[in-house]
């Protein structure tokens, strides 16, 4: 059974309709403390809690404090005059919704009753958790300093060279704001890593098989971006580590995308990877953004030393090979050979041309750079992988 407890303005007539709905349809009982919801915290049963903005301004220490108190409780933020700002505190600090008082009663009833479902859907969730399969999945790294430079189609398209070697893989999409995954393999995903963080994390036995979208091969899954730009703020470093903990017990590669610029969340994701591939192309901003960026992760000392994959080369680049390892100061990994053609086909079908176009030079080369992530010795990589080959 849900309890129902509210921090509530009861004189406010849309909220004492509310209450009285829920009194005759639900188990709903007014508070005016927290000591009174620490008398009912005892049994282990999900509670829905509303504060009431206009009596609890300071409502996101307060959902914090619920939320620490005990996962099972989800708030719900009510109020008259509900701005943006105010909404992006509430999804911070991991309230379940917000409910505007200008709205009709009866839009507010649908919303709570959706409130219901969706967590007897969560309970029900907990009771079919798959059993455990402990793996050692590895963790690999797509990042840039400039955005256009294949990350997605890269992460992509080796996620799929990895499959046909009898791997499960997982695509993580951490281009939070504007991520392209999903949209690549063509899937429409209808949870996120933002429902994960909201609705999971807090969990004791955590389900984020339960978060992700699966694409039309059995061991290819997605970990999509958050469906809305502003969801993103919620996303921390300390959910990254966890999410990676929990995926690598299911999975044999995790495969992250990344966004182009450094903050906490990328430098986390690059601490805990196993492989780290950065990628750049033949243009002159993006190999000085790239010499910058090597040079401050090569500062970190992180665990996996990271490769550089020179992309989308044609034979005309007036920036050879050979002179961006003298500036970069770096052995490069592998170079992709420009298909421009191929590529556009397989953004434009959400068929990654690995599958579609296995005998392709392009495709080719990722088979050979999937063979040398298995082998765990990417750093060795055969000069046959560097250079513009590949033919049609």
């Amino acid at each position: 059974m849900i309890k129902w407890y509210g921090f509530l303005n009861e004189n406010e007539e849309k909220i004492s309709e509310m209450i009285q709905w829920l009194s005759t349809h639900e188990n709903y009982k007014g508070l005016t403390t927290i000591d009174e919801l620490l008398n009912e915290l005892d049994a282990p049963e999900k509670r829905i809690i509303f504060i009431d903005k206009s009596i609890s301004p300071n409502f996101y220490s307060l959902t914090m404090q619920l939320k620490m108190l005990d996962p099972n409780n989800f708030v719900i933020l009510i109020g008259k005059d509900l701005k943006e700002a105010d909404i992006r505190l509430a999804m911070r600090a991991g309230m379940m919704d917000c409910i505007n008082l200008q709205d009709e009663i009866e839009l507010i009833k649908n919303g709570l009753l959706e409130s219901k479902r969706h967590i007897d859907f969560l309970k029900k969730q907990e009771t079919q958790a798959p059993s455990f399969a402990q793996k050692e999945g590895r963790v690999i790294t797509a990042t840039s300093t400039k955005g256009g430079v294949g990350k997605t189609t890269f992460a992509v398209n080796l996620a799929y060279s990895l499959q046909r070697k009898e791997q499960s893989i997982v695509l993580v999409d951490l281009h939070l704001q504007f991520g392209d995954v999903a949209m690549f393999c063509d899937v429409k995903p209808k949870k996120t890593i933002y429902e994960w963080v909201k609705e999971d994390f807090d969990r004791k036995n955590r389900n984020v098989q339960g978060y992700l979208t699966k694409t039309y091969l059995e061991n290819v899954s997605i970990l999509a971006a958050p469906l809305r730009p502003e969801f993103s703020e919620i996303i921390k470093p300390e959910h990254i580590r966890e999410l990676f903990f929990e995926l690598k017990k299911w999975y044999d590669v995790i495969i992250v995308d990344t966004h182009s610029h450094v903050d906490e969340l990328l430098l986390e994701t690059l601490e805990l990877s196993d492989e780290i591939y950065v990628l750049t192309n033949g243009n002159l901003p993006a190999v000085r953004n790239t010499k910058l960026f090597m040079d401050t992760l090569q500062s970190l000392q992180l665990k996996a030393m990271p490769q550089l994959v020179v992309n989308a080369v044609k034979k005309d680049d007036p920036l050879k090979v050979e002179n961006m390892k003298k500036i970069l100061g770096v052995n490069v990994l592998t170079v992709l050979p420009s298909e421009e053609k191929l590529v556009k086909k397989s953004v434009a079908t959400g068929i990654p041309f690995v599958a579609d176009s296995p005998k392709k030079g392009l495709s080719k080369r990722f088979t050979k750079l999937a063979d040398a992530c298995l082998e765990r010795h990417a750093s060795l990589i055969d000069e046959a992988l560097v250079g513009v080959g590949g033919r049609k």
